[in-house]
Protein backbone atom coordinates (compact mmCIF):
# COMPACT_ATOMS: atom_id res chain seq x y z
CA UNK A 1 0.00 0.00 0.00
CA UNK A 2 1.22 3.56 -0.39
CA UNK A 3 1.38 5.97 2.71
CA UNK A 4 1.74 9.43 1.97
CA UNK A 5 -0.54 11.03 4.86
CA UNK A 6 0.83 9.44 8.43
CA UNK A 7 -1.77 11.48 11.61
CA UNK A 8 -0.43 10.64 15.06
CA UNK A 9 -2.32 11.72 17.83
CA UNK A 10 -1.99 11.76 21.49
CA UNK A 11 -5.06 10.67 22.94
CA UNK A 12 -6.78 11.77 26.12
CA UNK A 13 -9.84 13.65 27.37
CA UNK A 14 -9.22 16.55 29.48
CA UNK A 15 -10.21 16.52 32.98
CA UNK A 16 -10.03 19.39 35.83
CA UNK A 17 -7.22 17.57 38.07
CA UNK A 18 -5.33 16.21 34.86
CA UNK A 19 -1.51 16.78 34.73
CA UNK A 20 -0.22 17.74 30.58
CA UNK A 21 2.99 16.85 29.27
CA UNK A 22 4.38 17.31 25.64
CA UNK A 23 4.39 13.47 24.19
CA UNK A 24 7.97 12.89 23.96
CA UNK A 25 7.20 8.99 22.68
CA UNK A 26 5.16 10.71 19.18
CA UNK A 27 7.72 13.62 19.13
CA UNK A 28 10.51 11.08 19.00
CA UNK A 29 8.89 9.21 16.52
CA UNK A 30 8.34 12.05 14.33
CA UNK A 31 11.90 13.07 14.36
CA UNK A 32 13.07 9.69 13.59
CA UNK A 33 10.35 9.71 10.50
CA UNK A 34 12.50 13.03 9.15
CA UNK A 35 15.60 11.82 9.39
CA UNK A 36 15.25 8.60 8.09
CA UNK A 37 12.53 9.43 4.98
CA UNK A 38 13.34 12.79 4.47
CA UNK A 39 10.52 14.55 2.79
CA UNK A 40 8.47 11.53 2.25
CA UNK A 41 5.28 11.65 4.96
CA UNK A 42 3.37 14.67 5.43
CA UNK A 43 2.37 14.42 9.41
CA UNK A 44 -0.55 15.76 11.36
CA UNK A 45 0.23 15.61 14.54
CA UNK A 46 -2.79 16.11 17.08
CA UNK A 47 -2.78 16.65 21.04
CA UNK A 48 -6.24 15.52 21.71
CA UNK A 49 -6.65 16.20 25.20
CA UNK A 50 -4.20 19.98 25.37
CA UNK A 51 -7.38 21.24 22.70
CA UNK A 52 -9.62 19.86 24.42
CA UNK A 53 -11.46 17.63 20.95
CA UNK A 54 -13.86 15.58 21.05
CA UNK A 55 -13.90 12.51 18.57
CA UNK A 56 -16.22 14.43 16.43
CA UNK A 57 -13.75 17.13 16.14
CA UNK A 58 -11.46 14.63 15.00
CA UNK A 59 -13.28 13.36 12.84
CA UNK A 60 -13.55 16.81 10.68
CA UNK A 61 -9.61 16.65 11.13
CA UNK A 62 -9.34 13.35 9.58
CA UNK A 63 -11.89 13.98 6.43
CA UNK A 64 -9.55 17.27 5.60
CA UNK A 65 -5.86 15.36 6.28
CA UNK A 66 -7.22 12.23 4.57
CA UNK A 67 -4.47 9.81 6.47
CA UNK A 68 -3.32 6.39 4.97
CA UNK A 69 -2.33 5.89 8.68
CA UNK A 70 -3.34 6.79 11.88
CA UNK A 71 -0.89 5.91 14.97
CA UNK A 72 -2.30 6.09 18.46
CA UNK A 73 -0.15 6.98 21.61
CA UNK A 74 -2.25 6.12 25.07
CA UNK A 75 -1.97 5.84 28.16
CA UNK A 76 -4.75 3.28 30.05
CA UNK A 77 -7.23 5.87 31.70
CA UNK A 78 -7.22 7.17 27.63
CA UNK A 79 -8.21 4.02 26.33
CA UNK A 80 -11.97 5.47 25.97
CA UNK A 81 -10.95 8.03 23.82
CA UNK A 82 -8.80 5.98 21.68
CA UNK A 83 -11.05 3.78 20.95
CA UNK A 84 -13.15 6.07 20.16
CA UNK A 85 -11.02 7.58 17.64
CA UNK A 86 -10.01 4.46 16.16
CA UNK A 87 -13.41 3.52 15.50
CA UNK A 88 -14.76 6.49 14.12
CA UNK A 89 -11.17 6.52 11.57
CA UNK A 90 -12.66 3.09 10.25
CA UNK A 91 -16.18 4.47 9.68
CA UNK A 92 -14.81 7.59 7.68
CA UNK A 93 -11.76 5.54 5.84
CA UNK A 94 -12.25 1.22 6.37
CA UNK A 95 -8.82 1.27 4.36
CA UNK A 96 -6.73 3.64 6.36
CA UNK A 97 -4.32 1.48 8.85
CA UNK A 98 -4.48 2.22 12.14
CA UNK A 99 -1.64 1.47 14.94
CA UNK A 100 -1.37 1.80 18.50
CA UNK A 101 1.58 2.67 21.11
CA UNK A 102 2.62 3.43 24.15
CA UNK A 103 2.05 2.57 27.80
CA UNK A 104 -1.46 1.12 27.22
CA UNK A 105 -0.35 -0.86 24.09
CA UNK A 106 2.53 -2.60 25.39
CA UNK A 107 0.49 -3.87 28.84
CA UNK A 108 -2.68 -4.26 27.11
CA UNK A 109 -2.23 -5.25 23.64
CA UNK A 110 -4.67 -7.84 23.07
CA UNK A 111 -7.84 -6.06 24.96
CA UNK A 112 -6.82 -2.89 22.12
CA UNK A 113 -6.91 -5.30 19.08
CA UNK A 114 -10.40 -7.34 19.90
CA UNK A 115 -12.62 -4.85 18.21
CA UNK A 116 -11.01 -5.05 14.92
CA UNK A 117 -10.73 -1.11 15.06
CA UNK A 118 -6.78 -1.29 15.70
CA UNK A 119 -5.24 -2.89 12.95
CA UNK A 120 -1.18 -3.69 15.08
CA UNK A 121 -0.12 -2.34 18.21
CA UNK A 122 3.29 -1.69 19.05
CA UNK A 123 5.12 -3.07 21.55
CA UNK A 124 7.38 -1.09 24.12
CA UNK A 125 9.92 1.29 22.09
CA UNK A 126 8.66 2.30 19.10
CA UNK A 127 11.37 4.06 16.82
CA UNK A 128 12.62 0.87 15.19
CA UNK A 129 9.78 -1.03 15.23
CA UNK A 130 6.97 1.84 13.29
CA UNK A 131 9.71 2.48 10.29
CA UNK A 132 10.22 -0.89 9.98
CA UNK A 133 5.93 -1.52 10.26
CA UNK A 134 5.96 1.24 7.56
CA UNK A 135 8.23 -0.68 5.39
CA UNK A 136 6.58 -3.37 5.50
CA UNK A 137 2.97 -2.07 4.42
CA UNK A 138 4.32 -0.21 1.91
CA UNK A 139 5.80 -3.51 0.33
CA UNK A 140 3.29 -5.43 1.20
CA UNK A 141 5.35 -7.83 3.23
CA UNK A 142 4.07 -10.20 5.59
CA UNK A 143 3.87 -8.61 8.97
CA UNK A 144 5.11 -11.37 11.28
CA UNK A 145 8.49 -10.66 10.03
CA UNK A 146 8.38 -7.38 11.98
CA UNK A 147 9.38 -7.58 15.39
CA UNK A 148 7.92 -5.96 18.43
CA UNK A 149 4.35 -6.38 16.79
CA UNK A 150 1.03 -7.94 18.03
CA UNK A 151 -2.18 -8.38 15.41
CA UNK A 152 -5.38 -10.59 14.83
CA UNK A 153 -4.39 -13.03 12.38
CA UNK A 154 -6.86 -15.62 10.78
CA UNK A 155 -9.09 -14.11 14.04
CA UNK A 156 -6.47 -15.01 16.08
CA UNK A 157 -4.00 -12.87 17.88
CA UNK A 158 -0.56 -13.54 16.92
CA UNK A 159 2.42 -11.18 18.61
CA UNK A 160 6.09 -11.37 16.41
CA UNK A 161 9.45 -11.71 18.46
CA UNK A 162 10.15 -9.22 20.85
CA UNK A 163 12.55 -6.34 19.55
CA UNK A 164 15.72 -5.70 21.36
CA UNK A 165 15.31 -2.55 23.21
CA UNK A 166 17.96 0.71 22.08
CA UNK A 167 20.83 0.50 23.76
CA UNK A 168 22.29 3.83 22.08
CA UNK A 169 20.11 5.98 23.30
CA UNK A 170 22.15 8.81 21.68
CA UNK A 171 21.06 7.44 18.44
CA UNK A 172 17.75 8.52 18.67
CA UNK A 173 17.00 12.07 17.57
CA UNK A 174 16.12 14.86 19.63
CA UNK A 175 11.70 15.20 19.52
CA UNK A 176 10.60 17.53 17.35
CA UNK A 177 10.08 19.90 19.80
CA UNK A 178 9.27 22.72 16.58
CA UNK A 179 5.42 21.10 16.30
CA UNK A 180 4.87 21.83 20.02
CA UNK A 181 3.02 25.12 21.28
CA UNK A 182 4.64 26.14 24.48
CA UNK A 183 2.29 28.58 25.30
CA UNK A 184 -1.26 26.45 26.01
CA UNK A 185 1.35 24.25 28.20
CA UNK A 186 1.95 27.02 30.35
CA UNK A 187 -1.77 27.51 31.63
CA UNK A 188 -2.50 24.20 32.03
CA UNK A 189 -1.98 21.97 35.22
CA UNK A 190 1.66 20.23 35.00
CA UNK A 191 2.87 16.73 36.17
CA UNK A 192 4.79 18.41 38.69
CA UNK A 193 1.50 20.00 39.57
CA UNK A 194 2.95 23.44 39.46
CA UNK A 195 5.78 25.24 37.76
CA UNK A 196 7.95 27.90 38.75
CA UNK A 197 8.85 29.43 35.06
CA UNK A 198 7.22 29.41 31.74
CA UNK A 199 7.43 27.80 28.75
CA UNK A 200 8.62 24.23 30.15
CA UNK A 201 9.45 20.83 28.60
CA UNK A 202 9.66 17.38 29.52
CA UNK A 203 12.96 15.49 29.16
CA UNK A 204 14.33 11.96 29.37
CA UNK A 205 17.84 11.14 30.11
CA UNK A 206 17.53 7.68 30.98
CA UNK A 207 15.24 4.90 29.82
CA UNK A 208 14.14 1.70 32.18
CA UNK A 209 14.56 0.95 36.10
CA UNK A 210 16.27 -1.93 38.00
CA UNK A 211 13.63 -2.44 40.67
CA UNK A 212 11.03 -4.81 40.82
CA UNK A 213 8.13 -2.57 42.45
CA UNK A 214 4.87 -4.97 42.11
CA UNK A 215 2.69 -2.04 41.48
CA UNK A 216 4.60 -1.12 38.26
CA UNK A 217 5.02 -2.41 34.51
CA UNK A 218 8.13 -2.42 32.70
CA UNK A 219 7.50 -0.69 29.68
CA UNK A 220 11.52 0.41 29.24
CA UNK A 221 12.61 -3.15 30.69
CA UNK A 222 15.25 -3.17 33.62
CA UNK A 223 18.44 -2.42 32.03
CA UNK A 224 18.78 1.23 32.47
CA UNK A 225 20.16 2.19 29.54
CA UNK A 226 21.45 6.17 29.49
CA UNK A 227 22.02 9.43 27.39
CA UNK A 228 25.79 10.71 27.02
CA UNK A 229 26.24 13.63 29.07
CA UNK A 230 26.81 16.04 26.21
CA UNK A 231 23.94 14.26 24.56
CA UNK A 232 21.37 15.74 27.17
CA UNK A 233 23.71 18.77 27.44
CA UNK A 234 22.41 19.46 23.97
CA UNK A 235 19.00 19.42 23.85
CA UNK A 236 18.84 21.52 27.03
CA UNK A 237 20.65 24.06 25.03
CA UNK A 238 18.38 23.59 21.96
CA UNK A 239 15.46 23.80 24.30
CA UNK A 240 16.49 26.96 26.15
CA UNK A 241 18.35 29.05 23.45
CA UNK A 242 16.15 28.23 20.52
CA UNK A 243 12.66 27.70 22.17
CA UNK A 244 13.25 29.40 25.13
CA UNK A 245 12.32 27.27 27.53
CA UNK A 246 12.90 28.38 31.28
CA UNK A 247 12.09 25.33 32.99
CA UNK A 248 13.04 21.44 32.78
CA UNK A 249 10.73 18.56 33.97
CA UNK A 250 12.93 15.54 33.88
CA UNK A 251 10.64 12.77 33.75
CA UNK A 252 13.47 9.75 34.24
CA UNK A 253 11.82 6.82 36.04
CA UNK A 254 15.41 6.89 38.23
CA UNK A 255 17.48 9.83 37.21
CA UNK A 256 20.12 9.33 40.08
CA UNK A 257 20.81 5.74 38.82
CA UNK A 258 24.39 6.40 38.64
CA UNK A 259 24.97 9.49 40.55
CA UNK A 260 28.33 10.54 39.46
CA UNK A 261 26.58 11.36 35.92
CA UNK A 262 23.87 12.60 37.39
CA UNK A 263 26.45 15.29 39.10
CA UNK A 264 28.21 15.79 35.75
CA UNK A 265 24.89 16.76 33.98
CA UNK A 266 24.55 19.33 36.97
CA UNK A 267 28.15 20.77 36.58
CA UNK A 268 27.92 20.99 32.80
CA UNK A 269 24.65 23.36 33.72
CA UNK A 270 26.41 25.31 35.72
CA UNK A 271 30.06 25.35 33.87
CA UNK A 272 27.70 26.02 30.43
CA UNK A 273 25.66 29.29 32.69
CA UNK A 274 22.79 27.51 31.03
CA UNK A 275 20.16 29.38 33.11
CA UNK A 276 17.33 27.25 34.11
CA UNK A 277 14.62 26.05 37.09
CA UNK A 278 14.47 22.29 37.31
CA UNK A 279 11.91 19.96 38.52
CA UNK A 280 11.65 15.97 39.41
CA UNK A 281 7.90 15.09 38.98
CA UNK A 282 8.17 12.06 38.92
CA UNK A 283 9.64 10.53 41.48
CA UNK A 284 12.75 10.05 42.52
CA UNK A 285 14.68 6.70 44.60
CA UNK A 286 15.46 8.78 48.23
CA UNK A 287 17.47 5.76 48.86
CA UNK A 288 20.32 6.21 46.64
CA UNK A 289 20.77 10.06 46.84
CA UNK A 290 23.50 11.52 48.30
CA UNK A 291 24.21 15.23 49.86
CA UNK A 292 26.72 16.03 47.20
CA UNK A 293 24.01 15.68 44.66
CA UNK A 294 21.51 17.44 45.93
CA UNK A 295 23.87 20.17 46.25
CA UNK A 296 24.76 20.51 42.65
CA UNK A 297 21.29 19.92 41.20
CA UNK A 298 20.59 23.17 43.58
CA UNK A 299 23.54 24.53 41.65
CA UNK A 300 21.94 24.01 38.70
CA UNK A 301 18.57 25.33 38.90
CA UNK A 302 16.64 22.29 40.71
CA UNK A 303 13.67 23.78 42.96
CA UNK A 304 11.59 21.01 43.47
CA UNK A 305 12.36 17.29 44.08
CA UNK A 306 9.27 14.35 44.37
CA UNK A 307 10.68 11.41 46.39
CA UNK A 308 8.43 8.34 45.49
CA UNK A 309 8.35 6.60 49.36
CA UNK A 310 4.35 4.83 48.74
CA UNK A 311 4.07 3.69 52.08
CA UNK A 312 5.99 3.77 55.63
CA UNK A 313 5.30 0.42 56.67
CA UNK A 314 8.17 -2.09 56.24
CA UNK A 315 6.00 -5.21 55.32
CA UNK A 316 4.23 -3.23 52.67
CA UNK A 317 7.73 -2.06 51.63
CA UNK A 318 8.74 -5.75 51.32
CA UNK A 319 5.29 -7.29 50.10
CA UNK A 320 5.47 -4.46 46.95
CA UNK A 321 9.24 -5.31 46.59
CA UNK A 322 10.40 -1.62 46.78
CA UNK A 323 12.32 -2.10 50.12
CA UNK A 324 13.01 1.54 50.21
CA UNK A 325 15.23 2.29 53.11
CA UNK A 326 12.94 4.82 55.33
CA UNK A 327 15.73 6.11 57.79
CA UNK A 328 18.19 7.01 54.47
CA UNK A 329 15.00 8.44 53.00
CA UNK A 330 14.16 10.87 55.85
CA UNK A 331 17.42 11.88 56.27
CA UNK A 332 17.27 12.85 52.28
CA UNK A 333 14.13 14.80 52.80
CA UNK A 334 15.75 16.22 55.28
CA UNK A 335 19.04 17.17 53.43
CA UNK A 336 16.60 18.59 50.55
CA UNK A 337 14.75 20.74 52.55
CA UNK A 338 18.31 22.13 54.16
CA UNK A 339 20.04 22.80 50.70
CA UNK A 340 16.93 25.33 49.82
CA UNK A 341 14.63 22.49 47.31
CA UNK A 342 10.88 21.91 48.04
CA UNK A 343 10.86 18.59 49.46
CA UNK A 344 7.60 16.45 47.99
CA UNK A 345 6.64 12.92 48.16
CA UNK A 346 4.19 10.28 46.45
CA UNK A 347 2.32 8.38 49.09
CA UNK A 348 0.45 5.35 48.41
CA UNK A 349 -2.77 4.37 50.61
CA UNK A 350 -4.59 1.46 50.18
CA UNK A 351 -2.56 -1.52 49.26
CA UNK A 352 -3.79 -5.16 49.87
CA UNK A 353 -3.53 -5.99 52.98
CA UNK A 354 -2.83 -2.30 54.46
CA UNK A 355 -4.01 -2.01 58.30
CA UNK A 356 -5.58 0.90 59.78
CA UNK A 357 -2.41 1.08 61.88
CA UNK A 358 -0.71 0.84 58.56
CA UNK A 359 -2.23 3.47 56.73
CA UNK A 360 -1.97 6.00 60.65
CA UNK A 361 2.04 5.16 60.29
CA UNK A 362 2.37 6.06 56.74
CA UNK A 363 0.54 9.53 57.22
CA UNK A 364 2.32 10.08 60.70
CA UNK A 365 5.88 9.76 58.92
CA UNK A 366 4.87 11.77 56.23
CA UNK A 367 3.99 14.45 58.51
CA UNK A 368 6.94 14.22 60.78
CA UNK A 369 9.69 14.34 57.84
CA UNK A 370 10.49 17.71 56.48
CA UNK A 371 8.10 17.26 53.26
CA UNK A 372 6.64 20.13 51.96
CA UNK A 373 3.91 18.64 50.17
CA UNK A 374 2.49 15.21 49.42
CA UNK A 375 0.42 13.51 47.43
CA UNK A 376 -1.71 10.45 48.90
CA UNK A 377 -2.92 8.76 45.85
CA UNK A 378 -5.37 6.01 46.24
CA UNK A 379 -3.94 2.39 45.13
CA UNK A 380 -4.59 1.36 41.75
CA UNK A 381 -4.11 -2.20 41.10
CA UNK A 382 -3.76 -2.60 37.37
CA UNK A 383 -3.32 -5.55 35.07
CA UNK A 384 -0.61 -7.48 34.39
CA UNK A 385 1.27 -6.47 37.42
CA UNK A 386 2.95 -8.52 40.34
CA UNK A 387 0.34 -6.13 42.59
CA UNK A 388 -2.53 -7.93 40.91
CA UNK A 389 -1.37 -10.97 41.71
CA UNK A 390 -0.44 -10.20 45.44
CA UNK A 391 -4.20 -8.83 45.48
CA UNK A 392 -5.85 -12.31 44.08
CA UNK A 393 -3.92 -14.33 46.74
CA UNK A 394 -5.75 -12.39 49.17
CA UNK A 395 -8.99 -11.38 47.93
CA UNK A 396 -10.18 -14.26 45.96
CA UNK A 397 -13.55 -14.06 45.80
CA UNK A 398 -13.07 -10.30 44.08
CA UNK A 399 -14.39 -10.16 40.47
CA UNK A 400 -10.75 -8.41 38.91
CA UNK A 401 -12.27 -9.50 35.64
CA UNK A 402 -15.27 -6.53 36.42
CA UNK A 403 -12.64 -3.36 35.48
CA UNK A 404 -13.80 -0.84 33.59
CA UNK A 405 -10.70 1.66 31.83
CA UNK A 406 -12.20 4.56 33.94
CA UNK A 407 -11.33 2.60 36.77
CA UNK A 408 -7.48 2.56 36.34
CA UNK A 409 -6.79 5.95 37.46
CA UNK A 410 -6.32 7.65 41.35
CA UNK A 411 -9.66 9.55 40.91
CA UNK A 412 -11.61 6.17 40.13
CA UNK A 413 -15.39 6.56 42.01
CA UNK A 414 -15.10 3.59 43.94
CA UNK A 415 -11.06 2.55 44.90
CA UNK A 416 -9.61 -0.65 44.88
CA UNK A 417 -9.58 -0.49 48.44
CA UNK A 418 -12.65 0.42 49.24
CA UNK A 419 -13.94 -2.06 46.93
CA UNK A 420 -12.59 -5.17 48.39
CA UNK A 421 -12.52 -4.11 52.64
CA UNK A 422 -15.35 -2.00 52.42
CA UNK A 423 -13.44 0.95 53.94
CA UNK A 424 -14.02 4.44 52.86
CA UNK A 425 -10.43 5.09 51.10
CA UNK A 426 -11.72 8.22 50.01
CA UNK A 427 -12.20 9.35 53.76
CA UNK A 428 -9.25 7.73 55.09
CA UNK A 429 -7.39 9.89 51.84
CA UNK A 430 -8.84 12.76 52.49
CA UNK A 431 -8.34 12.59 56.85
CA UNK A 432 -4.94 12.24 55.28
CA UNK A 433 -4.66 15.73 53.27
CA UNK A 434 -6.16 17.26 56.25
CA UNK A 435 -3.62 16.55 58.63
CA UNK A 436 -0.88 16.61 56.68
CA UNK A 437 -1.43 20.33 55.07
CA UNK A 438 -3.79 22.02 57.99
CA UNK A 439 -1.18 22.80 59.63
CA UNK A 440 0.03 26.45 60.65
CA UNK A 441 3.92 26.47 60.28
CA UNK A 442 3.51 24.37 56.81
CA UNK A 443 1.24 26.71 55.08
CA UNK A 444 3.69 29.56 55.89
CA UNK A 445 6.27 27.74 54.48
CA UNK A 446 4.51 26.51 51.29
CA UNK A 447 3.75 30.60 50.98
CA UNK A 448 7.41 31.13 51.52
CA UNK A 449 9.04 28.14 49.44
CA UNK A 450 6.95 27.81 46.30
CA UNK A 451 6.40 29.92 43.46
CA UNK A 452 4.06 33.03 43.31
CA UNK A 453 2.35 32.74 39.91
CA UNK A 454 -0.90 31.23 38.28
CA UNK A 455 0.16 27.98 39.45
CA UNK A 456 0.58 28.52 42.65
CA UNK A 457 -3.00 29.61 42.77
CA UNK A 458 -4.38 26.95 41.48
CA UNK A 459 -2.41 24.57 43.42
CA UNK A 460 -4.05 26.56 46.65
CA UNK A 461 -6.97 26.06 45.35
CA UNK A 462 -7.01 22.48 44.86
CA UNK A 463 -5.56 21.92 47.91
CA UNK A 464 -8.72 23.63 49.66
CA UNK A 465 -10.54 21.19 47.52
CA UNK A 466 -8.61 18.39 49.01
CA UNK A 467 -8.33 19.13 52.46
CA UNK A 468 -11.76 20.76 53.03
CA UNK A 469 -14.36 19.03 51.15
CA UNK A 470 -15.32 15.57 49.10
CA UNK A 471 -14.32 15.87 45.28
CA UNK A 472 -18.14 14.88 44.85
CA UNK A 473 -20.34 15.77 47.43
CA UNK A 474 -19.64 19.68 46.99
CA UNK A 475 -18.89 19.72 43.44
CA UNK A 476 -22.31 21.74 42.63
CA UNK A 477 -20.79 24.08 44.79
CA UNK A 478 -16.99 24.76 43.62
CA UNK A 479 -18.16 24.53 39.64
CA UNK A 480 -19.85 27.73 39.64
CA UNK A 481 -16.84 29.36 41.54
CA UNK A 482 -14.55 28.14 39.02
CA UNK A 483 -15.98 28.88 36.33
CA UNK A 484 -16.01 32.52 36.98
CA UNK A 485 -12.66 32.27 37.99
CA UNK A 486 -11.53 30.98 34.70
CA UNK A 487 -13.99 33.37 32.71
CA UNK A 488 -12.33 36.39 34.77
CA UNK A 489 -8.97 35.58 35.31
CA UNK A 490 -8.08 32.42 33.55
CA UNK A 491 -6.82 30.77 36.00
CA UNK A 492 -8.54 27.35 35.81
CA UNK A 493 -9.38 26.61 32.04
CA UNK A 494 -11.68 23.66 31.80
Amino acid sequence: MEIRRIMLIKSGKRFSRMGFGQPLGLLSLISVLRERYPGKYEIDFVEQALYDLTTEDLRKRVRNFNPDLVGFSSMSMEAGQMESAAKMIKEEKPGCKTVLGGPHASVFFDWALKNGNIDYVVLNEGEETFPALLEALERNEPMDRVAGLAFMKEGQLFQTPEREFIQDLDSIPFPAWDLIDFKPYSVQITMNGYCHSTPWAMIFTTRACPFHCAYCHSIFGKKVRKRSVENVLAEIELLTQKYGVKELHIVDDIFNIDLPRAKKICDEIVDRKIKVKIAFPNGIRADMMDRELIRKLKAAGCYTITYAVETASPRLQKMIRKNLDLDKTKQVIEWTYQEGIIPQAFIMLGFPTETREELKMTVDWTINSRLLRGWFFTVVVYPRTGLLEIAKQHYPDFDFSNYDWVDLNYWSEIPFYTRVTGIDAFKIQRDAYRRFYLRPLLLLKIVWWFPKNIFFLRGMWWGLRSVITSFYKMETLFRPLRKFLNKNFGLFPE
